[in-house]
Formats: C-alpha cells, sequence, structure tokens
C-alpha cells in the first residue's frame, strides 16, 4: 500500500496549473449559476417570545424608552418648517406674557384660590378712595408771558397801569406797574408797584410771596401754605401774622385765578384775600355775559361781581375769546374812592 500524497503537494499543484492557465492562453469555462425555475415555499410560523425575567426584588422597573415618531412626507415637512418659523417669531414677542400666564395656570392650585380672591378684597378699599377724590376741571392754557396795559382811573386822577404774567413751569409771577399821567403826574409822583409769585395747582394759583411799593414805602408777605398762615412785615412796625382757611389769594393772583378757572361752576365763588394790609372773606357771583366796548373792540365778557357784604364795590369783566383775561376792573379803597382799569392792549 503506497504512501499518501500530503495536502501541501496538492496545494503546489493547484498554483501550477494556475499560473500556467494565466500564460498559457488555457480558456477554463467557468460554472454558471441558473435560477430555478420556481421560487422555493416559505413557511413562517409565530413564535411567543421568551419570558422576561422577573426584576429582583426591591429594584424599580424600568421605564419603556419612547418609541421613535415616523418621519413626515416633504410635503408636511416643509409646512411644518415654515409654522415654527412663525411660531418662533410669535414666541420672542411674547414670550414674557406667556410665560406669566402658564405659571399662573400651572403653578396656581385649586387650594390657592381663596388666597388670590383675599387679596383682591384688600385692593378694593385703595381703589375705591381713590375714585373718590375729588377730580378738578382743567384749566385754561395761558400763554408763557402776557402784557396788558389798561387806563387808569383813581379818584380824580389818571395814569397807565401794566400787568405782566410770566410762567415757568408750575410757578408764575405777576407784576403790576401803575403811574399816574397828564396833570395827576403832577400831584402823585413815583410808581405803584405790586408783585406776586407762587406756584400754579390742579385747583390754580397758590401765592406764596407778595410785594407792595408805593414810593419810598415797601411791604412784603409770605405765605405759609403748610400751615395756613400769613405773615406781613410792613414798611414800618412789628411782622403781623395771620390765619386763614381754605383757598387764599393776593389782589394780583385773584385776577388770573378767574382766568384760570373760568367759567365758574353754578353758585358762589369764595375766596380768602389779601389786600396788602390784611385778609378779608369774599364770595363772588356770576352775574352773566355781557358785550364790552374796549381798546381791542367790542368784546364777549363775563360779568363778575362781589356779593355785597359792606366791603366797597368789586366788579370784573373776563375776555371769553381772550383766555378769559380781565379787560375791565372796577373797585373802591377802604377811603371809597373808585378805581377802574380799562383794557388797552393784549400782546402778544
Amino acid at each position: 500500500m503506497g504512501r499518501s500524497v500530503r495536502p501541501w503537494w496538492l496545494a503546489l499543484a493547484a498554483s501550477l496549473l494556475l499560473h500556467l492557465s494565466l500564460f498559457g492562453g488555457l480558456t477554463w469555462p467557468l460554472p454558471q449559476w441558473q435560477a430555478p425555475s420556481e421560487s422555493l415555499p416559505i413557511e413562517a410560523r409565530l413564535v411567543p417570545p421568551p419570558p422576561r425575567p422577573a426584576p429582583p426584588t426591591g429594584a424599580k422597573p424600568k421605564r419603556p424608552l419612547p418609541r421613535p415618531r415616523p418621519a413626515p412626507p416633504p410635503a408636511e415637512v416643509a409646512e411644518v418648517a415654515e409654522v415654527a418659523e412663525v411660531a418662533e417669531v410669535a414666541e420672542v414677542a411674547e414670550v414674557a406674557e406667556v410665560a406669566e400666564v402658564a405659571e399662573v395656570a400651572v403653578d396656581v392650585a385649586p387650594e390657592a384660590a381663596p388666597r388670590i380672591e383675599a387679596r383682591q378684597t384688600e385692593i378694593a378699599p385703595a381703589e375705591a378712595e381713590a375714585v373718590a377724590e375729588v377730580a378738578w376741571p382743567p384749566l385754561n392754557l395761558l400763554p408763557p408771558r402776557l402784557d396788558l396795559r389798561y387806563q387808569l382811573r383813581y379818584g380824580l386822577a389818571a395814569g397807565e397801569q401794566t400787568l405782566v404774567w410770566i410762567n415757568e413751569g408750575d410757578g408764575y409771577t405777576l407784576t403790576s406797574v401803575a403811574a399816574a399821567t397828564g396833570l395827576a403826574g403832577v400831584f402823585y409822583r413815583g410808581r405803584f408797584v405790586q408783585t406776586s409769585r407762587g406756584r400754579i395747582t390742579p385747583q390754580g394759583l397758590q401765592p406764596e410771596e407778595f410785594w407792595d411799593q408805593r414810593g419810598d414805602k415797601r411791604s412784603s408777605a409770605r405765605f405759609d401754605t403748610a400751615n395756613d398762615t400769613l405773615t406781613l412785615t410792613p414798611a414800618k412796625g412789628a411782622p403781623r401774622h395771620f390765619a386763614y382757611q381754605g383757598a387764599v389769594q393776593d389782589v394780583l393772583s385773584l385776577f388770573f385765578q378767574f382766568a384760570l378757572t373760568a367759567p365758574p361752576p353754578p353758585g358762589t365763588l369764595s375766596y380768602t384775600v389779601f389786600n396788602g394790609k390784611k385778609l378779608r372773606d369774599y364770595s363772588y357771583e356770576v352775574l352773566g355775559e355781557a358785550i364790552l366796548e374796549t381798546g381791542l373792540g367790542a368784546l364777549r365778557t363775563l360779568h363778575l361781581a362781589r356779593a355785597a357784604d359792606g366791603d366797597g364795590r368789586f366788579e370784573i369783566w373776563l375776555a371769553v375769546d381772550r383766555h378769559y383775561l380781565p379787560v375791565r376792573v372796577l373797585r373802591s379803597d377802604d377811603d371809597g374812592r373808585e378805581m377802574e382799569l380799562v383794557l388797552l392792549s393784549i400782546s402778544p
């Protein structure tokens, strides 16, 4: 019995045959695979999954992972992208408001409702008190500066008087300068100057200082609005103190107080007025409208008069179409002499 051929010899022989076929031009037909003429039968059976192992005692069961959502078709993807872009813009514009509403809607538990109702009940009295506050009617608007020139008649004397109004913010300054003219200037020398200075409030003018100068004599007064007192420093003698209640005006501010608050409400107007020497309580009545001839022509005016109280005469006519400015003033002093002012010009 011969020796068996070793495997490596077989491998060497196969290698020689392959090289000879490549270099020698031998042709070796490759085997061809043909598909079967008919498909093979496929058998499918449902096999139950193996049972899951029971979790160890005390271990928490794992939550199942969320199933991936199926991808939407291309048309739906484009529509969703466009809607997302619009929603992003709206979210940037209203993110604070949405966050606040969401926080209230999510975080407020039902048991918190009584506490919210109690808070609203506490705010209600404060709101009711604010509504109950007196709503003052708006003041008439005046230019920042006005220059009014009047013809003055005082007893038998005649002259001119200028009244200058200056408004800076909530402050005002009123200056009146009167001087005799013609023959009266021979007997009445010098000028009569009065100045009122104070603030403009929703109720009108609130004087704080008043000066009165007649020739070489000068007096001043200061209003303490916090304590409703007035201190008069006369040209001679010690200072004098006065107490008052309610609205207070001086003889100059009273003119523009009428202008700022006209037309007045029905009824009478009451003011405490400082005339340069003392305080007096006065009431004024509206007598109606009248056409008045002035240096500016015929003007429609509102006529007011002080109620008869035995303290002389005071009447004033306010130009309805000229900021309700005084165009005529008629009054009498402590000695019974009458003084009349009639408007000659207004600028601007």
